[in-house]
């Protein structure tokens, strides 16, 4: 997938959102799903992430002058599309980013936590959830509103990650 990133990054971007929202959108409509295949979407929201840190490229937004589309940015900047010129640390801090546009991998974690596919009932799907969640906590940051239901499962189901370091990571944030 790297290298297909390289020659063609519409192609593996394009390739890795559809099939990871249609099948995290079919999950939350109530269509049954292998859990292979569920497993493979929670995997792509992952991965795109993590091929997408050594891919960073600047593109001119359409929505407004002022704000860049930073693919693979780090923080916030890797799920939503924030200002060209970031303010200063305080003003940061207050700033309310769930108003601007997400980036493809911050629609790819909204679906996912939206999805509630935390609750698949195979342990491998619960697992690759709360891995990928737990990997990508800046996103929380500018979703406040996915918090609890990212927490919900976690801890009602499985007690034993109040002890993972997201779920501490969240409590501290």
């Amino acid at each position: 997938m790297d290298a297909v990133l390289v020659i063609d990054q519409d192609l593996v971007t394009g390739a890795v959102r559809t099939l990871s929202l249609n099948t995290l959108t079919a999950y939350r409509n109530g269509l049954p799903l292998k859990w292979h295949n569920a497993e493979l979407a929670i995997y792509l929201v992952y991965i795109f992430g993590e091929i997408n840190k050594c891919n960073i490229i600047f593109t001119a937004s359409s929505i407004s002058p002022d704000i860049l589309s930073i693919a693979g940015g780090k923080g916030r900047a890797a799920f939503c599309l924030s200002p060209a010129s970031p303010p200063n640390r305080e003003k940061r801090k207050t700033t309310d980013y769930s108003n601007y546009p997400l980036t493809t991998h911050g629609e790819m974690l909204l679906a996912l936590v939206q999805s509630r596919i935390s609750s698949y009932p195979h342990r491998t799907v619960s697992m690759q959830f709360f891995e990928t969640v737990a990997r990508y906590g800046d996103f929380f940051k500018i979703r406040n509103d996915c918090i609890m239901p990212t927490l919900e499962p976690m801890v009602g189901v499985w007690c034993v990650w109040s002890h993972h370091p997201f779920f501490l990571r969240l409590i501290i944030c």
